[in-house]
């Protein structure tokens, strides 16, 4: 016999279902009369706002029962009929030396061996989240995204794809954003120069870019507009290391000599949601706030172990949303175990960060991480988090605390070798510097507000609209445009009331130079693509460079060529209009 809690949130979950299966948009919700305060559902006298915002506890599962799987690396293939005619700066230029050919589609996978299987969706049947590629600075690469998904498909997510190679200096053909997305059966072909920003200027062509501009630690995700989260959650994820054929070799013994092959190993965080009743997975497209699993995983197990040697690791680690931030700790014997920080938002910092004994990962963040096990030999060490969120997905709750040796909070069990082990990778004090700011080349200041007025999100007033944003008139004279080859300072304003959103910007990372007024000093200075927004003003100093390709875009179709978006990566708010649209011209 239910009580009514229960009972509560098995309408909920009834009543999800229902919606998920109409695959209905908030937008065409809202038409419909149905996110009404009044409005029901197919549901005895159960308000909707209601039924969406009940509380699900998912079935209990026993931590450390199975081991973390790794994610694999992509194997190159050969790709028969791509154009390079069809992409800025390849034919004649960086013609891909590489094809490789990822293919969505559904799968049975299980989170842990006390629930049933939940079907997700892939890059190849490797698992959530568990194809990855390795590329090169100097080898460009082809990639075909194939969408081999079910065209009828019910419940939530869209089987329709437009897969983003997230903070990637890409032309906008393969950048992915939310047009031009691919149906059931078909394909697309996108093309990665393997350059760095500033590959068209003569003092950096043989480093094909500035070298201060070098990334290491990117992803690849969904970006069906209005689906991202529900997508990206159903397991459109992928890692994606980048690296330098001079510094970060990914070779051991080599450039500056990082811990490598089989000791650099991705942990990509996702928080799940599970049906207590048959043990399945859930999730809320509705939610607008933001949605919270209730069961944290790591490379898409719940608790799992993973060996290691009495050795330094380096672990990149990647926050794939869709809404929960992450505070990471290592524990031994009750207490935080030190850590270098060496990468922020996928990118060297220009000097390591020793000894830390946390790092927090917002939603879209990378952070590459130094961990020495050699000090616990024969021991276990725990990585846990301990950052509490507000359960509606808002944001940080300030001021909570929780423990981060409760098991709740656990996140992989390392189980840690017992014999001495060789070990000849260092960690640099210093890597990258960063590229220079320089104040008398920005051409203006831009305003962005991200806002939320009367219930829906927007940016600097505007609601993102799907259905104007892709109008031939929008698109053929754009609202916003940036002259190519200049700098700005884009002054990002959020207002207060709680809220926190990771934005993100399209093609250009910016340096952070100032927040709430106040000049950040030079040595907390790092580049990004996603920035913390917290009831704050952050200017951010941004170039535009080497794209669009001045031929392409003279025989090409002038709006399309140069648009780029930015957006919360609070999956929620971005999928609930929290985006704006922007184009690069020459």
């Amino acid at each position: 016999m239910m009580n009514r809690e229960e009972r509560l949130a098995a309408e909920a979950l009834d009543l999800r279902d229902q919606l998920n299966a109409t695959r209905f948009t908030k937008r065409e919700l809202s038409k419909l009369g149905l996110l009404a305060g009044s409005a029901y559902f197919g549901v005895r006298g159960l308000s909707l706002r209601k039924a969406l915002a009940a509380t699900v506890t998912s079935p209990k599962t026993t931590p450390w029962k199975e081991p973390m799987p790794v994610p694999r690396v992509a194997e190159k293939t050969s790709l028969p009929g791509y154009e390079t005619g069809n992409h800025q700066w390849c034919k004649g230029y960086f013609e891909p030396k590489k094809e490789y050919l990822l293919e969505v589609q559904a799968s049975e996978h299980k989170f842990h061996s006390d629930l049933p299987a939940s079907t997700i969706w892939s890059y190849g049947n490797n698992g959530f989240a568990g194809t990855m590629i390795d590329a090169e600075y100097g080898d460009p690469i082809m990639i075909r995204v194939k969408n081999n998904l079910d065209a009828g498909h019910k419940g939530f997510g869209q089987p329709e794809i437009s897969t983003h190679l997230h903070n990637f200096h890409t032309a906008v053909e393969s950048d992915g954003g939310p047009w031009n997305w691919t149906r059931p059966g078909g394909h697309r072909d996108q093309h990665y120069t393997l350059c760095r920003a500033g590959f068209t200027d003569p003092r950096y062509q043989e480093t094909f870019g500035d070298p201060r501009e070098s990334l290491t630690t990117l992803f690849f995700h969904d970006h069906r507009p209005e689906f991202t989260s529900s997508n990206c959650y159903r397991g459109l994820v992928g890692m994606f290391r980048l690296f330098d054929k001079e510094e970060d070799t990914g070779r051991e013994g080599k450039g500056w000599n990082l811990p490598c092959g089989e000791y650099d190993v991705p942990l990509v965080f996702a928080d799940q949601q599970f049906d207590p009743r048959n043990g399945l997975r859930t999730f809320n497209q509705l939610a607008v706030d933001g949605f919270l699993g209730d069961k944290l995983t790591v490379n898409g197990k719940i608790q799992p172990f993973f060996e290691v040697k009495p050795r330094k690791y380096r672990f990149r680690l990647l926050n794939a949303g869709p809404s929960r931030f992450y505070r990471i700790h290592f524990r031994n014997g009750g207490k935080n175990q030190p850590f270098t920080q060496i990468t922020a938002s996928g990118n060297f910092l220009p000097q390591a960060r020793k000894n830390l004994a946390t790092t927090d990962v917002w939603v879209a963040e990378r952070s590459d991480i130094v961990f020495d096990f050699s000090r616990f030999a024969g021991q276990k060490v725990y990585l846990s988090n301990s950052l509490v969120m507000r359960d509606d997905g808002r944001g940080t709750d300030i001021g909570a605390t929780t423990n981060p040796d409760a098991v709740a909070n656990q996140l992989v069990e390392f189980r840690v070798g017992t014999w001495a082990e060789r070990d000849d990778s260092t960690v640099p004090d210093r890597f990258r510097e960063l590229p220079p700011v320089d104040m008398g080349a920005v051409a203006r200041t831009r305003v962005w507000k991200f806002e939320r007025l009367n219930g829906t999100w927007r940016i600097n007033g505007q609601i993102w609209d799907p259905e104007i944003d892709h109008d031939p008139a929008y698109v053929d004279n754009p609202l916003v445009q940036v002259r190519k080859d200049t700098a700005e300072i884009w002054q990002l304003e959020s207002s207060s009331g709680g809220w926190e959103h990771p934005v993100h910007i399209h093609f250009e990372e910016g340096i952070a130079i100032r927040n709430n007024g106040a000049l950040i000093p030079e040595g907390q200075r790092y580049r990004s693509d996603v920035h913390r927004m917290s009831g704050n003003k952050l200017q951010v100093y941004m170039k535009f460079r080497d794209f669009p390709d001045p031929v392409f875009y003279n025989n090409g179709p002038k709006g399309d060529i140069g648009r780029y978006v930015m957006h919360c990566h609070n999956m929620l708010h971005e999928d609930h209009s929290m985006m704006a649209t922007w184009t690069i011209v020459p």
